[in-house]
């Protein structure tokens, strides 16, 4: 997620969740065998350690909770990662800011969360190859399109522009919308309140929530501006200690990039036109 890192750990709101381990596919595992040994895991009969994912599952449609299950792209990438690597999945849930000091304490192996690579947090932890590039977006009320059609307006001195806060959004409207008036919200349900209240000109937040809220049939008086204000890589993240994972993860990666594994899933959540890497 597009958030930034800054608060101590909330041990006690995480929950974990178990993920039955799976059969490795057969054109994989003569790979998983020698990830494994790389990882110092059991050669034989993959009777390896939980592989215990950290999550923060209220980033629909990346990551997010419905009917008591966690779903979303980075849940359909841990399932897949657990049946290549024959490692059973944990889902560990915690929340966004604590991601990484859970990640230092040694209380997950992986952050898989629609994590942003920046510089800040390359310097705590060590992120695996961007599997999508994405970027900021501004939402705006579909009657105001003929006023914001053309995204160079939002930059105008008289607009009124929203973020939630702790968000990479909120470093680029403190950075580049300097002339607006800008609001902090904690949520964004509570930016869409105000925008749909004319409280606000547009809301900026990162491109896979303006694609499921522009694109939900509910949302027919809202509208995207589909052209990015930022780029932004999303990776998954390993101890910087964990130089053998970050191997297993990386190869992995790459085979499936390979083998055309990333763009169905990613599909499957966001289906608009996207660039992947």
């Amino acid at each position: 997620m597009l958030k930034h890192q800054n608060s101590a750990i909330g041990a006690q709101t995480r929950r974990a969740r178990p993920f039955s381990r799976l059969g490795l596919p057969a054109a994989l595992f003569l790979v998983g065998w020698a990830l494994a040994s790389c990882a110092n895991l059991g050669p034989a009969g993959f009777s390896e350690p939980t592989l215990r994912v950290g999550v923060s599952p209220d980033y629909p449609p990346v990551i997010f909770e419905r009917d008591g299950e966690i779903v979303g792209i980075e849940a359909d990438f841990a399932h897949r990662l657990g049946r290549d690597l024959h490692r059973p999945i944990e889902f560990v849930e915690i929340p966004f800011p604590d991601l990484l000091d859970a990640l230092e304490a040694g209380e997950i192996d992986v952050v898989m969360s629609g994590l942003s690579n920046t510089p800040d947090r390359a310097s705590r932890v060590q992120f695996i190859e961007p599997y999508m590039e994405i970027g900021q977006l501004a939402l705006i009320r579909n009657r105001d399109i003929g006023r914001f059609g053309r995204i160079q307006e939002i930059r105008r001195p008289d607009t009124r522009v929203g973020f939630q806060r702790g968000t990479t959004g909120e470093r680029y409207v403190a950075s580049s919308l300097t002339r607006a008036a800008s609001f902090a919200f904690d949520s964004v349900e509570d930016g869409l309140r105000s925008l749909r209240a004319d409280r606000i000109d547009y809301f900026i937040h990162d491109a896979p929530t303006v694609w499921r809220i522009a694109g939900d049939v509910e949302n027919r008086d809202l509208h995207g501006l589909y052209r990015p204000l930022t780029t932004e890589q999303i990776s998954w993240a390993v101890r910087q200690g964990d130089p053998q994972l970050a191997t297993v993860l990386n190869a992995t990666l790459a085979y499936w990039k390979r083998e055309g594994f990333i763009d169905p899933i990613v599909q499957r959540w966001i289906p608009v036109p996207i660039t992947l890497r």
